[in-house]
């Protein structure tokens, strides 16, 4: 068990928290019945929170039962196996960055139709089912949910992707 995780998780849970503390501002005063606009952000973060504070108590758990243990040299399969994740959180990073940039542009149903699988295939995989049919789930789900049930706007794009996204919409 490496210190760095016992950090990771820490800042995760400072951070969250520190998100949390200033989502209490976005709590708006709605009507009777409704939920107001912080709710969603407030209710997902104290989630992280929560969900942060198992984690470093786990991980604190671990690093004390292993503290005592003797640490092995790693061997060469451990050395791939870590590099194989390391090149999947890259790849997975950039797909992330490439996909906010992307956004604004061509609009998020185009963003998030491209997104899904190139993030599936930088996960390695291959079945092609999967990166067929769960980006259009994916898509329509969180559209039917988010821009006609809870009704947040989305990124529609400009020019003739504006006009596509706008098909969708309305």
């Amino acid at each position: 068990m490496k210190k760095g995780e016992i950090v990771f998780s820490a800042f995760c849970v400072a951070f969250f928290s520190f998100m949390l503390y200033e989502a209490f501002e976005l709590h708006g005063v709605g009507r009777f019945g409704e939920v107001g606009s912080g709710f969603w952000p407030m209710l997902s973060l104290g989630v992280s929170v929560l969900l942060s504070l198992c984690w470093l108590i786990v991980t604190l758990g671990k690093f004390s039962k292993a503290k005592g243990k003797a640490v092995e040299e790693p061997t060469p399969e451990a050395i791939a196996a870590a590099w194989s994740r390391r090149k999947k959180v890259a790849l997975s990073v950039v797909c992330i960055l490439i996909y906010i940039v992307i956004m604004p542009w061509i609009g998020f149903i185009l963003s998030t139709l491209l997104f899904v699988p190139a993030f599936a295939l930088a996960l390695e995989e291959r079945r092609k089912k999967v990166l067929i049919i769960s980006p259009i789930l994916i898509t329509a789900i969180t559209i039917l949910i988010f821009a006609k049930f809870i009704t947040i706007p989305f990124p529609k794009g400009v020019a003739i992707f504006a006009d596509f996204s706008r098909l969708f919409y309305q």
